[in-house]
């Protein structure tokens, strides 16, 4: 007997479909709990030393790592003798203020864990870090191109690094001169301002340049960000931040790998994952996989602003529906909830009597409801 084609087409979907099973590879499901060290080691005397110790795990668990806690850093000469001292700062960060190291000679970073571990690095070198020479920028018809721009004379350097932070600010679309508090509408206080907010971001990618294969130590338009055209971040005015540092070759190497791992795969012809091999080590399991290289170095910093005439035409607009009027018996039901914000209030007649308060939605006139913060930076202009 022959099958009609729909029912034996339906047949073998319900065979397929009964036949599927979850499927989670290893990497997805296994808890490697490997020790990553992030930081470095900064030789100026009147800066700050960062060190941030967590935990890999599960891909399907989230990308933030565990806090590696009530750990013990200290740095060491090449005799084993303590010189530094770390503190903890919380969830797995350490700090050393003040930090001054002998440029000729060499030191390791020492780590013991909760768990009885122990974690020698190799020998570090401590390197000088040239002056940046300026963070320039060019308009572009896409956008904004930020770089960074710096030499050693000498032709000692060679291999570079960057990150920064970038600051803007940014305005609402209605200005607030009101507020509701706790059933009442008064006048804001200038600490409650909600028109104009500043965001901050830290840099993500790992920014490096190397003049290794030049005839002269210069590193020239080495790219630090891109910012897109009429985006927010030079709606008003732009900052960023610069810090520049000095690596080893053997700190280049390693950065440039995890660098070609993590934002260049994709396809067939990428780069490929490999073994990053660090400079830190278990002492009871040498071989233990240990992420992370802790280099030390000077640092030099830089910070440049560009504003929005700098850059104009640069349209950035944040679209919002016309305000709406509240009566005074109705306050709690559009404010309490925090829908809507009063903007200013609509006065009689009679003279000096309100009857209605003008609204807008919090996007449009709470700034900070778009992630930023009413407080002005110490370095704003």
């Amino acid at each position: 007997m022959k099958m009609k084609p729909n029912i034996f087409k339906l047949i073998l979907v319900l065979m397929l479909g009964g036949c599927k099973q979850n499927y989670d590879p290893p990497a997805v499901t296994t808890d490697l709990n490997i020790l990553v060290v992030d930081g470095f080691l900064n030789n100026d005397n009147s800066g700050t030393t960062n060190i941030r110790l967590s935990r890999t795990k599960k891909i399907n668990e989230g990308v933030d790592n565990a806090g590696e806690v009530n750990a013990q850093l200290t740095v060491e000469d090449v005799n084993g003798n303590p010189v530094y001292y770390f503190s903890e700062t919380g969830d797995g960060n350490y700090a050393i203020s003040g930090l001054s190291l002998d440029i000729n000679s060499k030191y390791r970073l020492r780590i013991a864990t909760s768990d009885g571990k122990h974690y020698l690095s190799d020998e570090i070198t401590v390197k000088y870090t040239p002056p940046i020479d300026s963070v320039s920028w060019q308009r572009l018809d896409n956008g904004v191109m930020i770089y960074a721009n710096t030499h050693d004379p000498l032709g000692q350097t060679k291999y570079y690094r960057w990150d920064y932070t970038e600051t803007y600010d940014y305005f609402s679309y209605y200005f607030s001169s009101i507020i509701y508090d706790n059933g009442i509408v008064r006048n804001r206080q200038p600490d409650e301002a909600v028109y104009e907010c500043w965001t901050s971001n830290n840099s993500t990618n790992l920014l490096l340049a190397s003049s290794a294969k030049l005839s002269t130590d210069i590193i020239s338009l080495a790219p630090l960000r891109f910012i897109p055209a009429n985006s927010i971040e030079i709606s008003s005015k732009y900052s960023i931040f610069l810090r520049q540092y000095a690596l080893t070759k053997d700190c280049f190497d390693y950065y440039q790998n995890l660098k070609k791992i993590s934002e260049q795969l994709g396809s067939i012809f990428d780069a490929q994952p490999s073994q990053l091999s660090g400079n830190m080590h278990c002492l009871e399991n040498p071989g233990e996989t240990i992420l992370g290289f802790v280099a030390a170095s000077s640092l030099e910093t830089k910070r440049i602003f560009i504003s929005h005439e700098q850059v104009a035409p640069w349209s950035y607009a944040l679209f919002c529906d016309y305000k709406i009027k509240v009566t005074p018996d109705s306050v709690d039901y559009y404010f309490g909830y925090g829908a809507y914000v009063p903007t200013d209030a609509i006065i009689g007649p009679p003279f000096g009597t309100v009857v209605a308060y003008n609204a807008g939605t919090r996007t449009c006139v709470d700034c900070r409801s778009r992630g930023g913060t009413n407080v002005r930076p110490d370095f704003w202009p």
